[in-house]
């Protein structure tokens, strides 16, 4: 049992893409039904395995954000793929050099995404702030090209053809607007105090949030100072390191369905990017996976049915604890950063304490997933052993909720 884990903002939003043209083919190996594939729900992150060409097993993510696919620049190496030129890209974060690689095939289990172009671009930061490789990030070109169904409850991907698809059920059809490859619906927020505002979102599986307000909408309402208690986040995305505060909205309306005091991040940077800038904001999966959506942009629109946790409550960090995978061979966890008047503040916890044991359980064992979780559950103790330099102790550290 364990604190901490904080914020990992993963928004790709890639829109340098090279284009994917007529001869890109999906193609749907399955006799009976849609193709189905398993993935596991990680941060509100979809990741499944896969194939680039004829590599081995490579961890994928699933990003609505991602207007093309790509690929860490270390896996294309090692994998063969070499790019015939180079440009850039614009992520979350920022501007990132990328190379650009014609054509190549995306295997996942029973389905096949052949000939689309993908570009390489550093993603080992995402793997030592997450715990785990995110070697290829897949986009628009496969979900254009078929219905895909998102179970998150089941944690399944249902693929299905576009052609002849009627949707029979009671969910909300909530109409989308396709942009260089994301999608935009129109969705409700209210601030604190305010009237509700109507406006366009761009739905980024890539984020591990409920919403993320853009900086030129939060200075137009004044929405740092609506958000009552804020703590620091340090998030990541493609481009570099995103500074946020984050705090609560009173409610944000998706699909007719409301949610209350869903957490929210007003990044600092004025270079925070969502590929519209007439986009006040994202939505991501954090309240994505409360529902299971259903992505039909041949028709452009979106479904959502409401899940058995569509009605949990939102919560943020409440150890203060800012962590990474630690340096090779220390089977540790690294303390990167600390929050402000925190539980880990208070607790005397510093940047770079290599962290080996929480509550008497290898660190490594305990992972980024059970940090993140224990993290965010109120009014727990628990005691981690750290290494400072030459020196070892004992600090117990008991959450607590900040906002």
């Amino acid at each position: 049992m364990i604190v901490v884990a904080v914020l990992i903002a993963i928004s790709t939003l890639l829109a340098a893409a090279p284009p994917a043209g007529d001869s890109v083919q999906l193609t749907l190996n399955s006799q009976n039904g849609p193709a189905r594939v398993p993935f596991d729900l990680f941060a509100n992150h979809i990741y499944m395995r896969g194939r680039v060409n004829d590599s081995d097993s490579l961890w994928v993510v699933l990003d609505s954000g991602a207007g093309g696919n790509c690929i860490d620049n270390a896996v294309a190496k090692s994998i063969g793929l070499e790019a015939t030129s180079t440009g850039h890209g614009r992520g979350a974060g920022g501007e990132v050099e990328t190379g650009n690689i014609p054509s190549v095939t995306v295997k996942l289990p029973g389905v096949t995404l052949d000939g689309a172009p993908i570009v390489s671009m550093p993603l080992e930061s995402f793997r030592r702030r997450s715990g785990r490789p995110m070697d290829v990030i897949v986009g628009a070109p496969l979900i254009q090209r078929c219905v895909l169904r998102i179970d998150y409850a089941a944690q399944v991907l249902e693929f299905l053809p576009a052609e002849g698809f009627e949707y029979q059920g009671k969910g909300a059809i909530v109409p989308v607007t396709l942009r260089n490859g994301h999608p935009y619906i129109t969705a409700s927020i209210t601030l604190t105090g305010q009237k509700p505002i109507e406006g366009q979102f761009v739905v980024d599986l890539g984020s591990s949030q409920a919403v993320i307000l853009t900086p030129a909408f939060g200075d137009q309402h004044h929405a740092l100072e609506t958000l009552g208690p804020t703590i620091e986040g340090r998030g990541l995305g493609v481009g570099g390191q995103l500074t946020t505060r984050i705090g609560r909205i009173a409610s944000v309306e998706v699909g007719g369905v409301t949610f209350k005091q869903p957490i929210t991040s007003l990044p600092s940077s004025s270079q925070y990017y969502v590929g519209d800038p007439k986009a006040i904001g994202n939505i991501g999966g954090d309240i994505m996976r409360r529902f299971t959506v259903t992505l039909d942009y041949q028709r452009q629109r979106m479904i959502l049915e409401p899940n058995a946790q569509v009605g949990e409550p939102f919560e943020a960090d409440m150890s203060g604890l800012g962590l990474r995978m630690g340096p090779d061979g220390s089977n540790a966890l690294e303390v990167e950063w600390i929050q402000p008047d925190s539980p880990a503040f208070e607790a005397k916890i510093q940047p770079n304490d290599l962290i080996e044991k929480v509550d008497g359980k290898p660190a490594l064992d305990v992972g980024m997933r059970g940090m993140r979780e224990i993290s965010r559950r109120n009014g727990e103790r628990h005691v981690l052993s750290i290494r400072r330099g030459d020196q070892t102790m004992e600090i117990a550290l008991i959450t607590r909720r900040m906002i």
